[in-house]
């Protein structure tokens, strides 16, 4: 359970350092960590019954106002955060798709290998196209704000994101390690295709889409029935209560300090 608390913290704190970075674009100033992480971890927590994407959203503004600093803003670049999730998601979708229709891991173990450059090419060309993009004047201003995402950012960006799937895979394979059950390559597989199913439907924790699709792949990949249920059952209870307890730690710590800086006014 410890390592599985470990990696889940990390990847919050993963989450919180990306998110600070394009604020600090967008706004000129880096927010500090503290509130970062601790509105992350609550983000994580209630991701588990609420849609995750909104609801980081929605704690990326309130961290904006723990600093004193625009909601709003902070509610679009927490938007930009998990566009950043959903691109690297998707990219390694594509050879984890190709090497489930071939049941075939190897295949996506190589596929993988070969869309990192890709990601990598299209990372450091973004900032030409939005340069290029000729936006409505009510909009000129975002564009110019998401100009400010420079290279060196963006490739933060990339590498923090990218690494976010591997924690998210490892939290899948100790989940393995503990309960015995499934296989190390089905897994692998499945993490992709699983986090883009989940992304898309929105639905609140993902219930039932999660389940649906980590059996789906099993499946193919000739998991027993009943090694399939005991591995989503457990996902689903130990993400959940790791991720609630990480909430609630933060939540008890932090509260007196966030009610001290609530301003009165969303802004």
């Amino acid at each position: 359970m410890l390592p599985l608390f470990a990696l889940i913290a990390g990847h919050v704190a993963l989450s919180s350092w990306r998110w600070s970075l394009i604020e600090a674009a967008l706004a000129g100033t880096r927010p500090r960590f503290g509130p970062a992480f601790a509105t992350g971890a609550f983000a994580q927590g209630l991701g588990t019954f609420l849609p995750s994407p909104l609801i980081h959203v929605a704690c990326r503004g309130l961290a904006n106002r723990m600093n004193g600093a625009s909601g709003l803003r902070g509610a679009v670049s927490g938007g930009i955060d998990q566009i950043a999730d959903f691109a690297i998601i998707l990219l390694m979708a594509v050879p984890a798709a190709f090497a489930f229709a071939r049941r075939d891991a190897q295949s996506y173990y190589l596929g993988a290998a070969l869309m990192l450059p890709v990601g990598l090419f299209f990372t450091l060309f973004l900032p030409v196209v939005v340069r290029s993009i000729r936006l409505p004047g009510f909009l000129r201003g975002k564009g110019e704000a998401l100009s400010r995402l420079d290279r060196p950012t963006l490739l933060k960006i990339y590498g923090i994101s990218m690494t976010r799937l591997v924690s998210l895979t490892l939290m899948n394979i100790l989940i393995h390690a503990a309960i015995g059950v499934a296989t190390i390559p089905a897994i692998i597989v499945s993490v992709p295709l699983v986090a883009l199913t989940t992304s898309v439907a929105m639905l609140p924790g993902a219930i039932g889409v999660s389940e649906w699709s980590f059996s789906a792949v099993f499946a193919g990949f000739s998991i027993a029935p009943g090694a399939i249920v005991l591995f989503v059952l457990a996902n689903r209870i130990l993400l959940t209560g790791v991720s609630l307890a990480i909430a609630l730690i933060v939540l008890f710590a932090k509260m007196p300090a966030w009610l001290g800086r609530v301003p009165r006014r969303w802004g």
